[in-house]
């Protein structure tokens, strides 16, 4: 990945990211931008700090790090409890609160569950506490975080990777994350759908029990009924995604109504 990430990442270590939790930015600017020419300027910058990299050598993968940032589904009442002791992670919150309206860390902390879980709530959470516990492996483990190479996430995670690298600030990915989650909850309430993890077997069918899933609901008299696969997690395992009367949405494992893509979560494709 770029070495812009390897700077962000040593910026944050130099406490970047408590300017950022503090900030009273409310909301992203609304001047237009050429995302373009932002490109092609971050493109050239990029190509003389790489070049500039090779040629002082490549560092070996022992030394380096990589973050991988979570999505929605992870979150759980309690979450950042054992956070809050570490620097910055309060003003995290704090700034959290004048973004979103609404006590984030309380919700976090004491629930209930219900609210938590409902996309509206979860995103931001998960966004919060994926920033707040880099400020516990800076504390903990400083090197990581300034030998960090590449950032990623899972859905909403990706928000959480593009603040680490440094391409928004904490403000401004909270505020779209706020965004994005609203208008994932209300394409939820629109449509009663859900999503299921299933960890099958190398020879399961998964498209097949999707068909078998429709015809189901067909019988039932749903009109174009919805069951597919929406992700793929990993060899063996999906999401499954579609009308509750499907089934999906009826285990206790997912907790989430829209975290992945796929036709009857249309708006993760848009946001």
């Amino acid at each position: 990945m770029s070495v812009r990430v390897v700077r962000a990442a040593r910026a944050w270590a130099r406490s970047v990211s408590g300017r950022r939790g503090s900030s009273n930015f409310p909301r992203p600017p609304l001047a237009a931008v050429d995302v373009a020419a932002l490109l092609r300027e971050a493109t050239a910058a990029d190509g003389g700090s790489r070049d500039a990299e090779v040629a002082a050598g490549r560092r070996e993968p022992g030394q380096c790090s990589v973050l991988l940032f979570p999505g929605q589904g992870s979150q759980v009442v309690g979450m950042g409890r054992g956070l809050l002791r570490y620097p910055r992670v309060r003003e995290l919150y704090d700034a959290a609160r004048r973004v979103l309206g609404y006590d984030l860390l309380e919700l976090s902390l004491r629930g209930p569950r219900e609210a938590l879980d409902r996309t509206v709530h979860c995103q931001p959470a998960v966004f919060v506490a994926s920033l707040a516990a880099v400020e516990k492996l800076h504390h903990l483990q400083p090197a990581v975080i300034e030998n960090c190479v590449a950032a990623a996430g899972f859905s909403v995670g990706e928000f959480a990777a593009l603040v680490f690298a440094g391409a928004m600030e904490f403000s401004e990915g909270l505020f779209a994350v706020k965004i994005r989650a609203e208008a994932m909850q209300e394409a939820s309430e629109a449509v009663p759908s859900g999503m299921l993890s299933v960890l099958g077997q190398h020879q399961s069918k998964f498209a097949v029990a999707c068909l078998e899933a429709q015809e189901h609901c067909k019988t039932q008299g749903i009109e174009n009924p919805v069951c597919e696969v929406a992700n793929y997690l990993f060899p063996d395992c999906r999401v499954i995604s579609g009308h509750l009367e499907v089934g999906v949405g009826r285990s206790s494992l997912p907790r989430t109504q829209f975290g992945a893509e796929g036709s009857a979560v249309s708006p993760e494709e848009f946001l």
